[in-house]
């Protein structure tokens, strides 16, 4: 069982749909590639659904992205799983939490890594390998393509009067040092720390990077973070947002993930369109 988008799209893309016994799925549609081997898995209408929910499927096995998963406000803690005979394994990416300081800054390596923990454990090594080739044969072309030294980034997952911004270490760090750009706010050893719109002013990013989440409220959708910035006193006096600099991703691309890659070629892409890259 995979709990969380990426690792719903990391099992389906080692094509293990007919070893899945259920899926929990967050705030994005799959990547439409992945969406015909989905079609065949039993899906959960929530991302953290019941314990007894997740049993009656039976699993051997559960696979998770986030630490929020092993916990009694998410699916159950850890050891309860263990009790009943099931094997757990969680994203390295995320064991520390989303809150707490980050002692080192998650990479590309450690992604692949874990492409080769869970191939392993599939007992699909070689596929894991293939995957793990193609990943980096794209990140190096898009990195290699561009030159962005000058630009810096701030990235805004959600909420308005605090928003949530990126720090050093998740997988905004990757994309943000795999294009050669620089992170706003990436002396925060946070991966997502609530920030004031005069702290974002006072550093003036070059361009904007908004998720785009598909759930929720409080300028969760690209559409409403732009509608406030334009609007808000303070966030529209950004050089950013008077120049209309804004690259809108999925907020699953902003997890650690196989989807990181494509956030960097979208990166690459759209700091040229912008004119702020070569």
């Amino acid at each position: 069982m995979a709990v969380n988008q990426p690792a719903v799209e990391l099992l389906l893309s080692l094509g293990l749909a007919d070893r899945l016994s259920g899926v929990a799925l967050g705030d994005d549609r799959l990547l439409p590639e992945l969406e015909p081997a989905a079609s065949e898995v039993y899906a959960f209408d929530t991302e953290f659904p019941s314990f007894e929910s997740v049993l009656d499927r039976e699993p051997d096995f559960v696979y998770t992205t986030f630490d929020y998963t092993f916990t009694d406000e998410g699916i159950a803690d850890r050891d309860r799983f263990t009790e009943m005979g099931i094997s757990t394994y969680q994203s390295p990416s995320e064991c520390t939490g989303q809150d707490a300081v980050q002692d080192s800054e998650l990479t590309l390596d450690d992604l692949y890594s874990e492409i080769v923990d869970v191939s392993t454990l599939f007992d699909v090594r070689e596929r894991g390998d293939d995957l793990v080739g193609d990943l980096r044969g794209r990140a190096t072309t898009a990195a290699g393509s561009i030159d962005a030294s000058e630009v810096t980034l701030a990235w805004w997952y959600a909420g308005t009067a605090s928003p949530y911004i990126a720090g050093c270490c998740g997988a905004p760090g990757i994309m943000t040092r795999e294009v050669g750009a620089q992170n706003a706010f990436g002396d925060s050893r946070q991966l997502w720390p609530e920030v004031g719109w005069e702290s974002i002013l006072d550093r003036d990013p070059t361009v904007l990077v908004l998720a785009d989440l598909t759930r929720g409220s409080d300028g969760d959708s690209a559409e409403e973070k732009i509608r406030f910035l334009e609007a808000d006193p303070v966030a529209s006096r950004l050089t950013a947002v008077q120049n209309k600099r804004y690259i809108i991703l999925e907020g699953t691309t902003m997890d650690p993930s196989i989807r990181n890659i494509g956030g960097i070629e979208q990166l690459a892409t759209d700091l040229r369109e912008l004119g702020v890259a070569q």
